[in-house]
């Protein structure tokens, strides 16, 4: 199960001259603003610290893989240090070199460390078939041939129309108002979206995604979607959520229309930002229960959001429960 960890002023001071390292590129370059951005949410969001950022020193990866030998935390520093290249929009080779040597030192190799390197080389393609395919398995939970069949079939029926589904879902109406049911009703409403069942519907599978949007109060818009890729980054333990944040970062901050998304909400630039993102992050990481794989909603959708927002143990939302497009 997922933890929380905890990290000492020690431990907190490595990771962070680790980003220093990265981010100055071995110590040749300034820090960009936006780089000293991220290294100060990470600080503030994560690791829970008040180390002084303006004599911060980098640090040699085979230094660092002496005094942290926690494998969680390697891991989670490793997931960091990757979003690194993207988050200055450059996608240096010079620091994804940096990275793959902190990666190698710390004997860590999570899928994330390929993708960059096809972002780096520009090889999109290749990188949005290996995405797909594990979505599939990850975030639709349709990890076999005949699982991926029969998805493929329920949402090509739900997308014509299927008016069982679709009358299920109309009913939600009449949930109680504040309950998630009451206001996924009204979110897909709000925005003109076909509930699922009813013709041209995205199908019940994007149904806990949209969810965790409600739970975490995070609205549909570009940077509502950057914030909730963060959120669902902190879900997963298994690194599969940075890749789809990564995914989120390519189409809107990178600008490179990598996702089907694109469709729907034309790709844009910069619209990673540090502090609204990890403040994300640590709201999926605050959360005791993976909301994409592990979440029922039928089970759930009588309840209240600000219930369930307790339940999960995720922070407190100021933005109100329904939140405009």
């Amino acid at each position: 199960m997922k933890h929380q960890l905890s990290w000492s002023e020690g431990d907190a001071k490595l990771f962070l001259q680790a980003m220093q390292e990265v981010g100055s590129m071995g110590g040749v370059a300034d820090l960009e603003p936006i780089t000293l951005e991220m290294i100060e949410s990470i600080q503030n969001f994560v690791l829970k610290s008040s180390i002084d950022l303006n004599h911060l020193d980098g640090i040699k990866p085979a230094a660092l893989s002496e005094k942290m030998a926690d494998k969680s935390k390697r891991e989670q520093l490793l997931q960091i240090l990757i979003l690194l290249p993207y988050v200055n929009m450059k996608v240096d080779p010079r620091m994804v070199a940096i990275v793959d040597d902190f990666a190698e030192h710390l004997e860590i190799h999570p899928q994330t460390i390929k993708d960059l390197h096809r972002v780096r080389d520009n090889h999109l393609k290749r990188l949005l078939i290996d995405y797909g395919r594990r979505s599939l398995g990850e975030f639709l939970g349709l990890d076999s041939a005949p699982k991926v069949i029969k998805g493929v079939i329920t949402m090509f029926h739900q997308a014509i129309g299927d008016r069982a589904v679709s009358e299920r879902y109309q009913q939600l109406e009449t949930y109680p108002e504040g309950s998630l049911g009451h206001t996924v009703f009204h979110w897909y409403r709000d925005r003109n979206w076909a509930l699922p069942g009813e013709k041209k519907s995205t199908s019940e599978f994007l149904l806990n995604h949209d969810c965790c949007h409600i739970l975490g109060g995070f609205n549909t818009d570009v940077q509502g979607e950057m914030n909730v890729a963060a959120f669902q980054a902190g879900l997963f333990d298994d690194g599969f959520g940075f890749e789809s944040l990564l995914e989120v970062i390519l189409d809107f901050h990178l600008g490179k229309a990598f996702s089907t998304v694109g469709d729907i909400i034309p790709s844009s630039t910069g619209a990673f930002h540090p502090n609204d993102a990890m403040e994300g992050y640590e709201k999926g990481l605050a959360c005791n229960t993976n909301l994409i794989r592990d979440f029922n909603f039928w089970s759930e959708a009588d309840q209240s959001v600000s219930k369930l927002r307790e339940k999960f143990n995720i922070p407190a939302s100021s933005s109100p429960l329904l939140i405009q497009p």
